[in-house]
């Protein structure tokens, strides 16, 4: 069998500290926000659990549209989104 069709990185057991974890909330921001971590991580605290924030650009419509079908396919499956523009932060 040819090398290229095997698999080098075989999955493995995950740790037993991952399956007790607790997820909170899911924020997507652009990396241009990233300075801006404390303030849109306090909105995402604020947020019930498991809610999912989405922060997008107003000037770039590629990405808006594109994450506004994530949060479409997020609230098909039932969770809360919440969508702002990264304005609010810079």
């Amino acid at each position: 069998m040819n090398s290229i069709y095997r698999n080098q990185y075989p999955f493995q057991r995950p740790p037993a500290s991952l399956f007790k974890a607790k997820l909170d909330n899911i924020a997507i921001v652009p990396a241009s926000l990233l300075p801006f971590k404390e303030k849109w991580q306090e909105i995402a605290n604020t947020l019930p659990q498991g809610s999912i924030l989405i922060c997008h650009s107003p000037t770039n419509t590629i990405q808006q549209e594109t994450l506004e079908k994530v949060a479409a396919q997020w609230r098909g499956k039932g969770h809360v989104v919440t969508t702002i523009s990264s304005e609010r932060f810079v």
